[in-house]
């Protein structure tokens, strides 16, 4: 076998860089859609998916280093949705800086 590596996941060219630019937050920076979004991959990784594991172990290293768990975060997602948030919208409290914005905290 040669030295590259083999992504199994066909979406995982496009998670990477999208999970790398969300585990580098702060917890207290978190957006609806970062929430969402982390809750989606790691459900998408939940299988052992050969290469692209590296995926779900860092969202889970994060969540652990926020002082959270996957069952938070699920549950916080689906407040999030059921709320009747959609992608693309910002809710009331996430518009401005950002600076004093809290909306997303798991």
């Amino acid at each position: 076998m040669n030295n590259l590596l083999v992504f199994d996941h066909p979406m995982y060219v496009i998670d990477r860089p999208l999970v790398d630019s969300i585990i580098c937050k702060d917890k207290k920076d978190l957006t609806n859609q970062d929430i969402v979004d982390l809750a989606r991959l790691l459900n998408r990784y939940t299988f052992n998916t050969l290469h692209s594991n590296d995926i779900r172990t860092d969202i889970l290293r994060t969540l652990d280093k926020w002082g959270k768990t996957n069952e938070q975060l699920q549950l916080k997602s689906r407040e999030i949705w059921q709320s009747g948030w959609r992608p693309g919208a910002l809710a009331s409290e996430e518009v401005g800086s950002g600076a004093d914005v809290e909306a997303g905290a798991v």
